[in-house]
């Protein structure tokens, strides 16, 4: 797949749209200079239909008079898993339902614009992980394992990984993190791994995290030599 692409493939186009999860967040542009953008969530849809978006009240509150039946807008989403997509496409509102929330209704798109984010593919897996901030060297060990948080790898590549974790009572603080990756064919010889967050999605119950590994020449090279790649274990 090329980096960026455009399609009115409508089997390329469903394919795409069915990997997005409810619960995700999405980016509404409502005017074309791109000033007027909010934020929403994502409720569900009916392929060839329409998407259904929740949106908070205040936001609607102050938006309202920019949002009608026909009016145009941009629909920007991410598709997490092994796809790695920013996901863009127009659309008109069809409707906007107020009661018992605000839920815009928006019809499903006949072209699509894609933007391949992952250098590096990735693989579904359940590895079990640790994650903690990275410390100073002045940090004592009693303080270090405080802060650890344990969770399962959901898919992983040479250039990051996105973990899963039991959801804290707030979104993740830390920035610069450590992980401790135990892999089935070696669990005695764990894999140490700095890197930074770059996305937290949290529901009600689940934190998912994605984390971009720093540079590591040897990274690539443990990973073949675990062949974790091709292992068949490792598939979700």
């Amino acid at each position: 797949m090329s980096k960026h692409q455009i399609t009115t493939d409508r089997p390329t186009i469903v394919n795409t749209l069915t990997k997005l999860s409810p619960g995700a967040m999405v980016d509404i542009q409502l005017s074309a200079n791109k000033q007027l953008r909010i934020k929403a969530k994502l409720v569900g849809y009916q392929e060839g239909a329409y998407f259904a978006f929740s949106l908070p009240q205040h936001i609607y509150a102050q938006q309202q008079d920019h949002m009608f039946e026909g009016k145009s807008c941009v629909i920007r989403m991410i598709v997490e898993g092994d796809a790695g997509l920013c996901v863009a496409f127009k659309t008109k509102l069809i409707t906007i339902n107020k009661k018992p929330q605000i839920m815009l209704f928006v019809e499903y798109p006949e072209q699509i614009e894609f933007i391949q984010l992952r250098h590096k593919s990735r693989i579904n897996t359940h590895l079990p992980v640790v994650i903690s901030e990275q410390q100073a060297a002045s940090v004592s060990a009693e303080e270090a394992s405080s802060n650890m948080l344990e969770g399962v790898v959901l898919d992983l590549s040479e250039g990051g990984c996105r973990i899963e974790l039991a959801a804290p009572s707030q979104s993740l603080s830390m920035v610069f993190v450590q992980i401790i990756l135990r892999f089935p064919l070696n669990p005695e010889k764990p894999i140490v791994l700095n890197g930074t967050i770059k996305s937290q999605q949290q529901t009600s119950d689940k934190l998912r995290v994605g984390i971009q590994f720093d540079a590591n020449k040897q990274l690539k090279a443990v990973f073949n030599k675990l062949n974790m790649f091709n292992h068949p274990s490792l598939a979700a």
